[in-house]
């Protein structure tokens, strides 16, 4: 899968910050908005089954999600709320379960 960096900077330094977005799931949702003005269902349940069997990273997916929520100019209906809870919960694990293989690695050292 092509990963995009888009970088921001964050606003108390100009440090860039990188999110990695997943392109052909936000040139779907583009197309999608093009014509339905919503992003289809399809579309969210690839992206978090991509996310649950690990295809990709649930950072990635939670990066892809907001940048797709911007491009529906926040606009979000029942199941797009529903992916996105799911992914953040997805990425909030992740994330802890780093800490904790760093904690490990740490002691071991």
């Amino acid at each position: 899968m092509n990963i995009s960096p888009i970088a921001s900077y964050k606003q108390n330094n100009n440090q860039p910050s990188f999110q990695a977005v997943i392109e052909k799931y936000v040139k779907e949702a583009q197309n999608d908005i093009k014509y339905i003005q919503n992003v289809s269902d399809n579309l969210l349940t690839r992206l978090s089954y991509d996310v649950f069997f690990k295809k990709i990273s649930a950072e990635d997916g939670l990066d892809t999600i907001r940048a797709i929520k911007d491009l529906l100019g926040g606009k979000m209906d029942e199941g797009f709320q529903h992916v996105l809870s799911v992914i953040k919960k997805d990425a909030k694990m992740e994330r802890q379960e780093l800490r904790r293989q760093q904690k490990k690695n740490k002691k071991t050292t």
